[in-house]
């Protein structure tokens, strides 16, 4: 017969296992790679996706792909990579949402350029360094990719501030590496104003004097 100590010994550890297990059946699951951009440009919807053939960030093998309501699929030119989206934190008005985002604001850096073509920004992991900035430039009707820049530069800020301009947008990109500064940190790394702007159809990135 079980005495009264062995007994509550037995019940504690039941207890102390049950709530490990518990513990371990509510931890989260690791995020997923996938996302979707939604957008509206006038009358004219389209959506944005980027998929990690193995579910897996790490494994930088990410595509992106344009998708139309009639059934249009168009792939963006990009090297499979780790890509994300951007915030939209300024002054342009967004005309994509992150389909399925839980936080307040999910617009994202996607404005337009006219009644018909729009600009997608996108960040491109360059792990250990800094991440970089990319950007597409789509036509809303038809989901074609007209041009792609694939990396503008680097960022040394986790968040991106994209500002609209008289013809365009600018943001502020890492433009020079400083010799003369002895440090692994960020103040080795001058930023400056980049602007971004589609000229004769092609998207032209030059830096502001």
């Amino acid at each position: 017969m079980m005495s009264g100590r062995k007994l509550m010994a037995v019940m504690l550890c039941g207890v102390l296992t049950g709530g490990a297990l518990a513990a371990d059946a509510a931890e989260p699951a690791p995020p997923d790679c996938d996302f979707r951009l939604e957008c509206q440009l006038g009358a004219h919807a389209f959506s944005v996706r980027f998929d990690s053939a193995s579910g897996e960030c790490t494994e930088d093998d990410m595509r992106a792909f344009v998708e139309t309501p009639a059934g249009g699929r168009s792939e963006l030119p990009l090297e499979p990579d780790w890509y994300g989206s951007i915030s939209n934190l300024a002054d342009g008005e967004s005309i994509c949402r992150r389909s399925g985002a839980v936080v307040p604001n999910s617009e994202v850096s996607a404005f337009a350029v006219d009644a018909r073509r729009a600009l997608v920004f996108f960040t491109k992991d360059d792990r250990p360094g800094y991440e970089h900035v990319g950007v597409a430039l789509i036509d809303a009707a038809t989901g074609k990719v007209l041009d792609v820049k694939q990396s503008l530069g680097a960022s040394k800020d986790d968040s991106v501030a994209i500002l609209k301009t008289p013809r365009g947008f600018k943001l502020r990109l890492i433009r020079e590496y400083l010799k003369v500064v002895r440090c692994d940190c960020s103040a080795a790394f001058a930023d400056d104003w980049l602007s971004v702007e589609v000229v004769n159809g092609r998207i032209r990135a030059r830096w502001m004097k």
